[in-house]
């Protein structure tokens, strides 16, 4: 197998459309983690990859509140028949109801009937804002984040929470409820309020009514907590040479009713392309195996990671499908492929453009009933927020790349179905079957891939060259040594991949430095480096919830200077953290990730903080 055969006939099997289709059907459902609406998603993927004859079994995970892998906690079985939030004085009115939108009723709310009097807190999470405040038997409105506001509320006697979006959130429109959970644990059941969210224009109006006097709400929700069990489908196309490894897929499938592109668009699509590789392999066997995954969102993928290392050592790379079905006339452009970060240097980030190309460039990726817009895209940084994270993270350190569009309304009942392109859907597609079967391929295609990744690398060393202008004179001989020797160890990975007898590594390196002096890299002097090297020692993604450990400057300083890309950045930190590398080292490599400067106070106080929190040890 070559890649011009693969695409070729990828291109005349994969459909758009049949992708659409799926995201239709997959968005119906109310899919919140631990709930039976996703159980009844996962049987709906699982119907379908029997249709197409392809091997996979399901595993389940405790969803009880309290069980934890990594320092994360599983959520608790929740089930939801109704829910509904009106004002009942001045006027009467309905605010929000779960029949009409069920992303209006709060993940994992509370149950019950209650009437009070509404309170306004502004954002909520800071002691002074609710100090003081009487919040006994009061719905109390907020525009923070809903876990963190319960956690200020808890034990208040509160009727409910009610949480609108910020002014930065409802730019998109002044119509959009935002999607939260609440995820309380199994010792939290007792004090969980009931929840609501509404859109920016109705909080505004009963802002506005609360300026004239009391406002009254009543908030009925009927739905209960239970033990129950996380499900996660995993299906595999077996290849026929154990030495060449697996390519995992995944995609979330979670999520509430209507979320199409978050994340109905990744899982409808991961469907095609696992049908689209059965149907190559007949008549272009592959040589590794492709595995697939269909999971809750981090809860779910963090136990199976958790109970499957010894199976994901075998895996080359892994790929995150994450919204990317995004139609470029109803959202607009461009695609991002999410770089995988430095800690892992690979030959996968020189071979997302020119496979891009490849695609753009081909009339027959258009579908009939999609966008004919040209594909655009934006090789970017590392990216946090999505189940890669768990990939990438110890014990495993596999490459793992995000593919992924921004979208204003992720997390809203404005993430609907009218909004995904099978074009689009195609265009990403074709990426991901060629990447899954690039072992097999591989091998025909050493020179091209030698080409790609030393183009690749040139244009890393003329970016850095750029940076290095933009840093002390001590720091920048140790950032350009830095910058050569990941692109000599990129090399390295290509040289596993198709064999050393078929590409020379002390080639590769020579080709390499004679770039960065053709450039003016100096790396002439040796680099010294000194002080503590810290070395993680807990495992998995960084647990969202150690803001709960930190202080409120030190909440500012994490939300500040590590929160970058989706907390991408601390996740590089402590992935880079394994115990060889001094601060001043960890900091260049975030400099070269992020292409910002990372000093080496701010890596040294975030070690701190990671320290604190029990990842890593000095």
């Amino acid at each position: 197998m070559n890649l011009d055969s693969l695409l070729a006939q990828a291109v005349e099997e994969l459909s758009g459309v049949r992708a659409k289709s799926h995201v239709v059907e997959i968005s119906k459902f109310h899919r919140i983690q631990a709930s039976s609406g996703y159980d009844e998603a996962i049987e709906y993927v699982r119907r379908a990859i029997d249709r197409v004859g392809i091997a996979s079994e399901i595993s389940s995970f405790p969803a009880d509140g309290r069980s934890k892998t990594w320092g994360w906690t599983a959520p608790i079985g929740w089930r939801i028949r109704s829910g509904r939030l009106q004002q009942i004085e001045p006027t009467e009115r309905t605010l929000c109801s779960f029949d009409e939108q069920p992303i209006s009723v709060l993940g994992q709310s509370g149950g019950g009937h209650a009437e009070g009097e509404l309170v306004h807190v502004g954002k909520g999470v800071l002691s002074e804002e609710i100090q003081g405040m009487d919040l006994r038997g009061k719905f109390v409105l907020s525009c923070g984040r809903a876990p963190e506001v319960v956690e200020c509320i808890r034990d208040r006697g509160c009727a409910g929470l009610i949480v609108y979006p910020d002014t930065a959130r409802a730019a998109a429109s002044y119509d959009l409820s935002q999607y939260a959970g609440l995820f309380p644990t199994a010792e939290q059941l007792d004090t969980t309020p009931m929840g609501f969210s509404i859109s920016r224009r109705v909080a505004d109006s009963l802002i506005q009514e609360l300026g004239n006097g009391a406002v009254h709400l009543r908030g009925e929700v009927d739905a209960e907590y239970f033990e129950g069990s996380m499900q996660i489908l995993e299906a595999w196309i077996p290849g026929s040479d154990p030495t060449a490894g697996e390519v995992l897929l995944s995609a979330h499938l979670c999520h509430p009713s209507q979320s199409a592109n978050d994340n109905g668009s990744g899982s409808g699509l991961l469907l095609e392309i696992a049908r689209t590789l059965h149907e190559v392999q007949h008549a272009r066997p592959l040589h590794n195996t492709v595995r697939f995954l269909w999971i809750p969102e981090f809860n779910g993928t963090v136990p199976w990671a958790a109970a499957n290392v010894e199976k994901l050592k075998n895996v080359r790379f892994a790929i995150n499908l994450d919204m990317v079905g995004e139609s470029p006339e109803r959202i607009g452009e461009p695609l991002r492929v999410f770089r995988v970060p430095n800690s892992s240097p690979t030959y996968l980030n020189a071979c997302f453009e020119p496979l891009l190309e490849r695609i753009a460039e081909d009339e027959k990726t258009f579908c009939p009933q999609g966008s004919r817009r040209q594909l655009h895209w934006i090789l970017d940084s590392p990216s946090g927020g999505s189940d890669h994270l768990v990939f990438q993270a110890s014990p495993h350190g596999l490459p793992a790349v995000m593919l992924g569009h921004d979208d204003p309304y992720w997390h809203t009942n404005l993430d609907t179905i009218d909004k995904v392109d099978p074009t689009r859907l195609k265009h990403v597609g074709l990426l991901a079957t060629a990447l899954a079967a690039m072992p097999t391929w591989a091998s025909a295609e050493v020179a091209t891939l030698v080409g790609w990744l030393l183009a690749y690398g040139c244009r890393e060393l003329s970016r850095v060259g750029a940076l290095t202008q933009q840093v002390d004179p001590n720091t920048r001989q140790g950032l350009c040594r830095m910058a050569v020797e990941i692109e000599k160890r990129r090399s390295q990975s290509l040289s596993e991949l198709v064999g050393g007898d078929a590409w020379s590594v002390p080639d590769g390196r020579t080709a390499l430095d004679a770039m960065a002096r053709a450039i003016g890299m100096s790396c002439s002097s040796e680099a010294v480096f000194s002080g503590p090297k810290p070395r993680r020692v807990l495992d998995g993604p960084v647990c969202h919830a150690i803001v709960e450990e930190f202080t409120e400057s030190e909440r500012s300083f994490f939300a500040e200077k590590l929160c970058a890309g989706h907390r991408a950045a601390v996740e590089s930190l402590v992935n880079l953290s394994d115990g060889s590398r001094t601060v001043d080292e960890i900091a260049q490599c975030m400099m070269l990730d992020f292409g910002a400067q990372f000093s080496k106070e701010v890596v040294a106080r975030g070690v701190e903080l990671m320290v604190k929190c029990g990842y890593l040890v000095l």
